[in-house]
């Protein structure tokens, strides 16, 4: 069980190190097509000559301190500052992933690092040939991970980067190291805001130990980013990425809009809403995220707790968050995937039957799937808003999963039911 396990996750890992060296590869050879790199880069760029930031409304729309840390890959050459940006984000992601997934899988952990004599610790007695061809969750769910993140990693875009950062401040949370937390979460915070959604639910569970450090990092590096170029101008670019934010008409720029979100499942369905109604439903559903961690906080241990709290987070930002794209649905797969790979194993195993919870996890997967193939080969769905709506249902199938499901709870367990309180 042991060399098969080793075997599996030895295949799975070359899988993705061979991704990220492909796209690497790829961002060498032609780093002028299909990349979302060269915004960062053209961001970095001005950001050394003290040029406006935000000239073109929707083109760039991270924060000014962003531009800093993109400020030394505009001074490579461009095939090497893409083949870099790729490789680093793309390992760094798979490295947090890796992490996160060994956390959240208990005793199920990556057979490249357990011991040689370490076994699958079910709880429930099995033949060893029934064990020797199952996968471990952490291997599983990276196997399920992949084809979801390969459009992301391809294009170069930064939202890998931003999850490692959020996963590696929950990860920072479960071993009660509060300033490394909000730290990562700070960081996430100023390449994209919505981040913060993740930070605050966080705060909501530890809010005596989280929520000063987590207003102190936003604030030191509102700072930093002052002392690496001239204060007024860094002041001025601040005031011109909110205007630049709040100028962005996507969301009514047709009928249905531009954004994979609530709102075009709304219009889709011929419900009238205006956007000020729509901005009273956003904060009304981040406001029944932090009420739901805040309840499962009284009732679970802190790991369920955090994997809940991430996981609803991810749905805000997907279902009601400011600018829904394609990509943005990278925030999903990680939960999407390990889920997946956590109710899946007890039936490859044959030791549960193939129930409501599974058919959940597996019908989100398949729309993320199917939604990432279409994009990538069926050129149609670019400009088809009907098809876009395939992430959003995607998402409420999920909500409705995690509503269901303690992550934690042991596999041994029914896991048709919600760990009781």
């Amino acid at each position: 069980m042991v060399k098969f396990s080793r075997r599996a996750a030895l295949i799975v890992i070359g899988l993705w190190l061979a991704v990220i060296l492909g796209v690497t590869i790829r961002g060498m050879a032609a780093p002028h097509q299909n990349s979302v790199f060269l915004v960062f880069r053209d961001a970095g760029r001005a950001w050394l000559a003290g040029q406006p930031l935000y000239s073109h409304v929707g083109k760039y729309l991270y924060s000014p301190l962003a531009a800093a840390w993109f400020a030394p890959f505009a001074l490579m050459p461009d095939w090497a500052a893409s083949a870099l940006w790729r490789l680093s984000t793309g390992l760094v992601y798979l490295f947090a992933v890796i992490c996160w997934f060994r956390r959240c899988s208990g005793r199920d952990e990556l057979p490249l690092i357990r011991g040689r004599d370490s076994r699958i610790e079910s709880g429930v007695d099995q033949r060893p040939d029934e064990r020797e061809l199952v996968p471990t969750v952490t291997v599983l769910g990276l196997l399920l991970l992949l084809p979801l993140s390969i459009g992301n990693l391809n294009n170069g875009q930064a939202s890998p980067l931003i999850i490692a950062l959020l996963i590696c401040g929950c990860l920072a949370v479960l071993d009660a190291r509060w300033t490394l937390a909000a730290g990562c979460i700070a960081i996430a915070t100023f390449f994209k805001i919505y981040p913060l959604a993740i930070g605050l639910l966080l705060a909501v569970i530890e809010p005596r130990k989280l929520t000063w450090r987590l207003i102190l990092g936003v604030l030191v590096l509102g700072i930093l980013s002052l002392v690496l170029q001239r204060p007024g101008y860094v002041i001025s670019q601040y005031g011109d990425w909110w205007r630049s934010l709040g100028a962005d008409q996507r969301r009514v720029s047709t009928e249905l809009g531009s954004w994979r979100d609530a709102w075009l499942l709304l219009r889709i369905a011929h419900i009238p809403i205006t956007v000020g109604a729509y901005a009273t439903l956003q904060a009304a559903a981040a406001l029944a995220a932090a009420v739901y961690c805040w309840w499962r906080s009284k009732h679970w241990n802190r790991a369920a707790v955090v994997w809940s709290a991430f996981s609803v987070g991810c749905l805000w930002i997907t279902l009601f968050g400011p600018s829904t794209e394609l990509a943005t649905y990278i925030f999903l797969a990680p939960v999407v995937a390990f889920a997946c790979a956590k109710v899946l194993t007890p039936v490859i195993q044959k030791r549960q039957p193939f129930g409501g919870l599974q058919i959940l996890s597996v019908a989100a997967y398949g729309l993320l799937l199917l939604a990432e193939a279409l994009n990538a080969w069926v050129p149609v769905i670019r400009q088809n808003n009907y098809l876009h709506a395939i992430q959003p249902v995607a998402a409420l199938l999920f909500l409705a999963f995690i509503l269901r499901w303690n992550s934690l709870k042991p596999e041994t367990a029914d896991v048709l039911a919600t760990s009781k309180p």
